[in-house]
């Protein structure tokens, strides 16, 4: 006879599973703003940093790219997947199995996408660009296969999945996938905007191998929300550390609109009661981080990376504002702790600035 919690038991696990949380619309569509933006940036300046690698002897991290170029092979990345997935069965572990069959299964299909992208843009592998552009052209020949970056979108798609089953350590995996990208353009194998659009395809398709394939659309979008901050950081990163200040004056002025920005932020979060059921707290929330996040971005004195975090804060702000799902992923945080890291984030750039300029 079975006892009375075994019928809402059954019942419960006969339930079908919650959709994921979907971000609005809106949202979506600025976060596909600020990744194309970024592309954009970047291949204004990926033949000029092409350049600059090639004028300067790099040695001493050749070795460095060559073990990343290792770990970031197809065959390995099997190898990671089949030895988590033996060390599962082993050990009777069905989260770790799980993972492992999912990290080959995302493996396989960013495979697919990418050699798909690779030969229908045909961008020329940096050895191969000795002009100052390229042509979008579909292509089947060797060496016209250089966007996006094979290794890194592979690596990066197998670290989110692996990511899963490692909730403490997931920064171990994207540590690695990092490693990865960072060696293809070291080696001269990739430009940076080659690597940068392998994580973003990668992170989106490891997202999606996340959670449950039939809701694969509101998992990519999602990913694609989540990955627009590390896409901009990277943008405004390579920028910054190749352009020298045009105008001190100007640059000064920014510097400070960018401060005078954070401490908003900071007053802002200070002052409003700390009552995430109301909208209008979720507001004050969302529009304190955005005045920091802008902050960052004046800071730098780059009009194209300007642009670009102000539409990553609108992203923000609207699926915050917009959705009702988000409000509970909100967090009231150190307002006095949030505000130092941005400021430290201002004053690391003024030390990035122009370090390695193109020209």
């Amino acid at each position: 006879m079975n006892e009375p919690g075994d019928g809402q038991a059954a019942l419960s696990s006969a339930q079908p599973e919650p959709p994921p949380d979907c971000p609005p619309g809106p949202s979506v569509i600025l976060s596909a703003l600020v990744v194309l933006g970024s592309f954009a940036a970047l291949f204004q300046i990926d033949i000029p940093i092409l350049r600059l690698l090639r004028s300067h002897n790099l040695s001493a991290i050749q070795s460095m790219g060559d073990l990343g170029e290792k770990l970031g092979n197809g065959g390995t990345l099997v190898a990671i997947s089949a030895l988590l997935l033996g060390t599962g069965y082993l050990l009777k572990r069905q989260m770790w199995i799980r993972t492992a069959l999912d990290s080959l299964l995302a493996h396989g299909v960013v495979a697919l996408v990418v050699n798909s992208l690779k030969h229908l843009i045909g961008r020329p592998r940096p050895r191969l660009t000795h002009s100052g552009g390229w042509q979008w052209w579909p292509s089947f020949e060797s060496g016209l296969d250089s966007f996006p970056s094979g290794h890194t979108s592979a690596t990066v798609a197998v670290a989110t999945v692996l990511a899963r089953a490692l909730p403490r350590f997931s920064w171990v995996p994207f540590a690695l996938a990092g490693w990865v990208g960072a060696s293809r353009i070291w080696r001269g194998s990739h430009f940076p905007g080659d690597v940068v659009g392998g994580m973003v395809l990668g992170f989106m398709v490891g997202s999606v191998f996340n959670g449950p394939l039939r809701w694969w659309g509101r998992s990519a979008a999602q990913a694609l929300v989540r990955i627009a901050p590390a896409v901009v950081l990277l943008t405004g990163f390579f920028w910054v550390l190749t352009h020298r200040v045009a105008d001190p004056v100007i640059d000064s002025m920014l510097v400070a609109s960018g401060v005078i920005l954070v401490l908003a932020g900071w007053v802002l979060q200070k002052l409003w009661p700390r009552r995430l059921a109301t909208g209008r707290a979720v507001a004050a929330l969302v529009t304190a981080k955005s005045l920091s996040l802008a902050g960052i971005g004046m800071a730098t004195g780059i009009p194209v990376v300007i642009a670009l975090t102000g539409l990553l804060c609108l992203a923000r702000w609207t699926a915050a504002a917009i959705s009702p799902d988000s409000r509970a992923s909100l967090v009231w945080r150190d307002a006095g702790l949030e505000a130092a890291g941005a400021l430290a984030a201002v004053l690391a750039i003024q030390f990035l600035k122009g370090l390695v300029p193109l020209q």
